[in-house]
């Protein structure tokens, strides 16, 4: 049986960047003094017209395959995750794929959407495609460019940034992926998103905001405060990990005082998982893979061979999933 291996990931990040002030300038609502504290987030970057969704997975997507010295030409599959895609057709993989100079008749290419859970479903299916399919090399990616669907009207958009994140995998004798896990509660599907859709793509879908974010409805925090230690806990006893054997765990970027909360309660120091929210602000799909090269950059895995590195990923909906691999 083959196994999927994680060998190198990427990221890309707008240039223009909006600070907490120019935010509140921006829309006229002030941010709690807490919110740096509590969400890590102080800044956002903004894509221009030229950064597309598709063209910053195709930039980040770049950079992981130099970092791994891989050709485009060789890869078997290309996935792209993202709730803000190029199009509703076609995929946005497609495009990612003619950007990369991959478009061959052997590339394989597909988007999904689990909002912003893509991260570590994407690594779920790719590690499944590996291990079943005649399938060598799969890049998967996670593209965000949720600033283009604000109204820049609530305090709550503070939270949002752009960017894209990818993660190559290839095909290996040892391990590589162990497993994964998910849970979902589509009773809360009505609670956040953008709701433009079939019956509603009209001027009266456009004059109600539908093509824009809505929250109709907080999250509770225990969401993902107990679905992330519900998640670990499964994974763990599914693949046979204990909580000593892992090295670094990457969660949804999006609130770190629930991260540091979850890793209190699993009882893993904080060191052991990785933050970027006050770098690159909230990136959704994108955040796992950016907050992996990103700890790869500031030299946070070396030293991890053989140990169990885990993505934790949730998104609107809702949906969450787990990934274990060994590093």
């Amino acid at each position: 049986m083959k196994h999927a291996k994680i060998v190198s990931a990427g990221l890309y990040s707008p240039q223009k960047i909006m600070t907490n002030k120019e935010f509140e300038r921006l829309t006229g609502m002030v941010i709690d003094p807490h919110y740096s504290e509590v969400i890590g987030i102080n800044h956002r970057h903004l894509s221009d017209s030229k950064e597309t969704p598709a063209f910053m997975a195709a930039e980040a997507g770049k950079r992981a395959l130099e970092n791994a010295g891989v050709s485009p030409e060789e890869l078997d599959l290309i996935i792209v995750g993202t709730d803000t895609p190029e199009a509703i057709s076609p995929p946005t993989a497609a495009k990612v794929q003619f950007l990369l100079g991959a478009h061959q008749v052997k590339t394989k290419v597909f988007d999904i959407n689990a909002s912003c859970a893509n991260g570590a479903l994407m690594l779920d299916i790719a590690s499944r495609y590996i291990a079943l399919e005649d399938t060598k090399k799969v890049l998967v990616i996670g593209t965000y460019a949720m600033t283009k669907f604000l109204s820049w009207r609530y305090s709550w958009e503070a939270l949002f940034s752009d960017g894209a994140g990818a993660v190559l995998l290839e095909a290996s004798d040892e391990p590589g992926y162990l497993g994964g896990v998910g849970i979902s509660d589509g009773s809360y599907w009505n609670f956040w998103g953008v709701y433009m859709g079939t019956g509603t793509m009209n001027v009266a879908g456009i004059e109600k905001g539908l093509h824009l974010l809505d929250l109709r409805a907080p999250y509770p925090p225990t969401v993902n405060e107990e679905g992330w230690v519900q998640l670990f806990n499964d994974l763990s006893k599914k693949t046979g990990f204990s909580k000593e054997d892992v090295g670094m765990i990457f969660f949804t970027q999006v609130r770190r005082k629930t991260i540091f909360k979850v890793m209190d309660a699993l009882g893993l120091p904080h060191e052991k998982t990785h933050n970027i929210m006050d770098k690159y602000g909230y990136t959704g799909s994108a955040c796992v893979y950016m907050a992996l090269q990103d700890a790869i950059e500031t030299n946070k895995m070396e030293g991890l061979e053989g140990k169990i590195v885990v993505f934790i990923t949730s998104g609107v909906g809702y949906q969450q999933y787990a990934v274990a691999f060994k590093w």
